[in-house]
């Protein structure tokens, strides 16, 4: 069944159920769970109930709820989003299918920690410097954002930090298999016009797979201070120390025969261990900022950073080594008023951003530096203006609709070359600037109902690691990704059955499609515009509150449920010759579902069990390889009690992989050699203890 007529079906048979039971309740008595969510969204900061846009919130408990080692649980959890682990702390993030053009990190979504722009001004984002000590919330944007925070096709993730209301002190430990140790700590002080809190983290594995070692320590000392009854400051330091394996793709048979090898090698390529393929990479951020209430319908909030970071990553075919500065900042004006009868907010903002980095790539002489390919100095700078009105409008009715301006310009400068037919000099690449619009409205029928429908323009510009790439070739005739969404959705809950619903149907269609292409150099990614492609999503959550009884054994039950359905083709595509029009597109599984049972007992027992289902996956973009779908399962249970006062302890265990499935968590797409597989743990074990003490 096409997606449209499914996607009709579906939101008919929620909306008809939903009417039967609202007619036999009194409206009054209603109380949605989704009506407490208050979003960020697209700086409107209401009910997500009355936010038009398929956004989501991820609850501090769902984000470390299986293993705090790891982001994978708690963002999977999230239709529409797949979150990949080459190897431990090797990220890629797909929103909506946009991980295509990112054989490594994260593109083509937008991230902020705190109100700062962690993305780089590139385009590029190290997710992996974070730690699940460093998150309490994570929203989810899918879909297209510009209006609001400029490039990214996919969406975007807002992070905050942890923080609670109390002076406390915790430590953990976690031990598991394949040398899994992790060891956290924090504490937090309130005093009379603020509070200071401190996390910290040290994890290392030796992991499955030769070559997946993994060690990260992370610092953070974050700060609010209430300079009067206006204004509020507050502060963000983070140190993150990483240093991870990369075991490289393994062709099938290599993958049937003995799936913990690293990628060999042979006599034209280092292998991933005697070459050390690995990234180890040091970064310090510092932000701040300042929340300001102008006058009694004026404010103002302002977030200004900077960060310094090495980063070295010996890899199979070169050795690179980057020093990294950059800064900015990002401030929005609110004027909040009436238009006769009708609440307005209007949103005026600009966010800048500027990176220096010394670039050198080098031979890999067997794990150390070699010789010499290019050494660049590359310049970035990155802005954009918006303005956003949000109006709550007669009839229960919610308008929005934002507009940006974007621009984004590179200057490299190769100061040495060893490469053949290369030359030195400056090279410019100035994007054409994009306006980017959008518009969604959303009537609330009830406390426990909403429909929203929404229209957006997105862009995104090839990353730093597109235009220049570790062959040496600078890809001037680049062009940004463009594309237009349209999308309907419903969302709310059947209060006497504790159960609630969120649904998203979307059609996106996106031209000059930046796919991946083999360099004739040498086996290294290259990147290329092409074609374009038709996007069809359905996407929906569920939670039902199975129990909820003080009085009993079993206090809570809780089941969540969310499913994908993505059917991405291409259009208009030709690479070498061949036409690959009306293909799937590379990397995206058809049919996703994750659901997951929690329970909490009155004497301090708890238990969770994960279900994933990832459908088959073409891997390259003939269609011609897909990866074997999987049933992943995932069980966790522990006892927690306050056994003297002010101390709370937290005893788990869990499982990962219980059935023992062979799958690969980040396969490698249209890879050279056909190394397509990237193959995960097989079932392993984890556990560990927390402590709390509240003074």
């Amino acid at each position: 069944m096409h997606i449209k007529s499914s996607a009709v079906i579906l939101l008919t048979f929620v909306l008809t159920f939903s009417g039967h039971l609202y007619a036999r309740q009194d409206i009054d008595t209603l109380k949605a769970d989704l009506g407490d969510v208050v979003v960020v969204g697209y700086e409107g900061n209401r009910s997500v109930m009355e936010t038009p846009g398929a956004i989501t919130n991820v609850k501090p408990e769902q984000i470390g709820g299986f293993d705090e080692g790891s982001l994978l649980y708690g963002l999977n959890s999230v239709p529409g989003v797949r979150i990949e682990q080459r190897a431990p702390g090797s990220y890629r993030v797909a929103i909506r299918g946009s991980s295509l053009r990112a054989p490594f990190g994260v593109r083509n979504v937008k991230v902020y920690w705190n109100g700062i722009p962690f993305t780089e001004p590139s385009g590029s984002t190290f997710l992996n410097l974070l730690d699940v000590i460093n998150m309490q919330e994570v929203e989810v944007i899918r879909g297209p954002a510009g209006s609001i925070y400029g490039a990214g096709n996919g969406g975007a993730l807002l992070l905050e930090s942890r923080q609670s209301n109390q002076n406390e002190v915790g430590a953990g430990l976690m031990l598991g298999s394949y040398g899994l140790q992790r060891y956290s700590a924090y504490a937090q002080n309130q005093f009379e016009t603020g509070s200071l809190r401190f996390n910290y983290s040290n994890q290392h594995a030796d992991g499955y797979r030769d070559q997946t070692f993994f060690n990260r320590q992370t610092a953070e000392l974050s700060g609010r201070f209430q300079l009067n009854d206006k204004q509020i400051i507050k502060t963000s330091f983070l140190y993150s120390d990483l240093n991870y394996g990369i075991p490289g793709g393994l062709t099938l048979e290599q993958y049937q025969n003995d799936p913990s090898q690293a990628r060999p090698g042979n006599p034209f390529v280092l292998g991933s261990v005697e070459s050390n393929a690995s990234i180890d990479q040091q970064s310090f951020l510092a932000g701040f900022s300042h929340d300001v209430q102008i006058t009694d319908n004026i404010s103002n909030l302002t977030n200004v950073y900077g960060t310094f970071s090495a980063f070295e990553n010996p890899f199979n075919l070169d050795y690179k080594k980057d020093s990294r500065k950059s800064g900015g900042g990002r401030t929005r004006f609110y004027f909040d008023t009436d238009i006769g009868e009708v609440r307005t907010r209007f949103t005026v903002g600009g966010e800048f951003q500027a990176a220096n980095y010394a670039a050198r790539n080098f031979e890999n002489d067997t794990s150390k530096v070699g010789a010499l390919n290019f050494d660049d100095e590359i310049k970035i700078q990155s802005s954009l203006l918006f303005f956003n009105t949000e109006m709550d409008l007669p009839a229960d009715f919610y308008l929005t609709a934002g507009l940006s301006y974007n621009r984004l310009e590179y200057s490299l400068n190769r100061l040495v070359t060893n490469l053949s037919g290369d030359t030195t000099g400056v090279a410019r690449k100035t994007f054409e600037p994009e306006i980017i619009p959008r518009i969604g409205l959303l009537k609330k029928f009830s406390p426990a109902l909403s429909l929203h429908g929404s229209i957006s323009y997105g862009f995104s510009p090839p990353t730093i690691e597109e235009f220049r790439t570790n062959e040496g070739s600078i890809a001037l005739d680049l062009e940004a990704e463009q594309g237009t969404n349209f999308e309907v959705g419903a969302r709310g809950s059947i209060v006497s059955a504790r159960f609630t619903y969120d649904i998203t149907a979307f059609y996106f269609k996106l031209e000059e499609t930046i796919v991946q292409q083999q360099s004739n150099r040498n086996s290294t990614v290259i990147f290329r515009n092409a074609g374009a492609t038709d996007q069809y999503g359905l996407e929906l959550a569920t939670n039902w509150g199975l129990i909820r009884n003080t009085a009993g054994f079993v206090q809570q039950l809780d089941w969540s449920l969310s499913y994908t359905y993505h059917d991405f083709e291409f259009v208009n595509y030709v690479k070498d010759g061949n036409d690959y029009s009306g293909n799937k597109l590379t990397g995206v599984a058809p049919h996703t579902i994750v659901s997951s049972i929690t329970a909490g007992t009155e004497a301090g027992f708890y238990g969770n069990v994960s279900y994933n289902f990832t459908d088959e996956i073409p891997l390259n973009d003939a269609n011609s390889v897909y990866s074997n779908p999987y049933h992943l399962v995932q069980t966790k249970m522990g006892f927690k009690k306050e056994f003297i006062e002010n101390w709370a302890f937290d005893f788990f265990v869990g499982i990962d992989n219980l059935l023992d499935e062979k799958y690969s968590l980040g396969n490698d797409l249209n890879a050279f050699g056909e190394r397509y597989y990237q193959p995960a743990a097989p079932r392993n074990w984890f556990g560990g203890m927390k402590v709390n003490y509240e003074f």
